[in-house]
């Protein structure tokens, strides 16, 4: 019961106010944090991110996965692989915008962990992720690939480009003639294939492409293009666009590859079909820059917010007006997700501030901490700095 007080408390004073927060000098809340938003500020938030998961890794490179800021406890949930991935992804991100070196140390002992669950398929020269569930799913590998494909571009010393094509190989084997893929490689003949994911393809995709930019293989632009095409036709026919935000980022990297204008009119479709959903400051004030419907979360915000700086980016080399609009949102986007941060200031009423600081909260009810709470919020950070200042 008095766990259950507390975790109250703490809520309700962490929580954005109008009238609050303005003790929050480095990344202030509230009105008047308009006129301070900027580069400056946006890669300082995405360097506390970063700084958060280094102290939170774990000696073998794993991370603490879920942490309870309001109870200062770690919670026992399952590991899971593709989340790991993509914190690793972020962190060279953000060592590529710093140059710092605590995060290419971290990011190394991450892929490290990461490699620890490959596995060779039974024939061929392919590996796949094993996640903690015992499932070989199509998003770790896609986020594998395009971990080790940037430590390849950025960290050629420590890169393991054979790992790299093998995973791209699985990849390859897992798309179907029509553009489509298997959610998952079966491990078992009886596996069941009839889970489907949003973001898999879109994350497998990604990895195809990046890889490609490395080593010119042909045949991952031609997967890569061909699955596209399948997502492309897909979501079209359906009554309200995905918020696929993974895909809108592999689409930026296609339409680099070779500009076609369908790259950038399905991204730009997605974005405005985002925005939609976004609050505004006439929906409540604790809201705008969030993600509905419901009350709007720390993840969802800054994934997006990912494939809005990619759909920007695009709207502007094709002169489309509505990079404008983009623009705008992605400010605003920000404007919540820093909200969303613990910081020396805010973090005053927590049991262990120093822990918690740098960390993205779950949302507004809840103060608990998850590693892609934190890679999605420095990766979209770090975008909006180097896209818009």
């Amino acid at each position: 019961m008095r766990s259950l007080l507390l975790n109250s408390i703490l809520i309700a004073v962490l929580l954005p106010s109008n009238a609050a927060r303005s003790d929050n000098a480095a990344f202030p809340i509230g009105p008047g944090f308009a006129q301070e938003l900027g580069r400056t500020q946006l890669i300082a938030a995405a360097r506390a991110g970063g700084d958060y998961l280094v102290r939170m890794q774990k000696p073998d490179g794993s991370f603490h996965y879920y942490y309870d800021a309001a109870a200062d406890r770690f919670e026992p949930r399952r590991y899971n692989i593709v989340r790991h991935a993509g914190t690793a992804l972020s962190l060279l991100d953000l060592y590529a915008v710093t140059r710092d070196p605590r995060y290419l140390a971290s990011t190394r002992r991450a892929i490290a962990f990461l490699k620890t669950r490959f596995r060779p398929v039974r024939s061929g020269r392919a590996v796949y992720v094993l996640d903690y569930d015992g499932k070989a799913k199509l998003g770790a590998s896609g986020l594998a690939l395009a971990a080790l494909a940037r430590q390849i571009q950025l960290d050629p010393k420590f890169a393991d480009q054979r790992n790299a094509t093998r995973l791209a190989n699985l990849i390859l084997a897992l798309q179907r003639k029509d553009g489509s893929f298997e959610m998952r490689y079966r491990l078992q003949s009886t596996d069941e294939q009839a889970f489907e994911s949003l973001y898999y393809p879109g994350e497998a995709l990604l990895g195809l492409i990046r890889l490609f930019k490395l080593n010119g293989d042909q045949r991952l632009l031609k997967a890569a293009r061909r699955g596209a095409g399948f997502l492309i036709e897909s979501q079209r026919r359906m009554a309200t666009l995905p918020p696929d935000a993974w895909l809108m980022q592999a689409l930026g990297d296609l339409y680099k590859a070779g500009p076609r204008k369908q790259y950038a009119g399905h991204a730009i479709a997605l974005a405005e079909a985002m925005l939609a959903e976004q609050y505004d400051d006439t929906d409540h004030a604790d809201y705008a820059g969030g993600f509905g419907p419901g009350p709007p979360r720390a993840t969802p915000a800054a994934s997006r917010a990912e494939g809005l700086v990619t759909a920007y980016r695009l709207a502007r080399s094709i002169g489309d007006a509505r990079s404008l609009k983009i623009a705008s949102a992605l400010k605003t986007c920000a404007r919540f997700q820093l909200t969303q941060q613990f910081t020396l200031q805010n973090s005053r009423a927590l049991p262990n501030p120093a822990r918690a600081r740098g960390g993205f909260r779950e949302g507004l009810t809840s103060p608990k901490i998850r590693i892609d709470f934190v890679q999605h919020n420095i990766s979209s950070l770090l975008g909006i700095a180097e896209t818009l200042y």
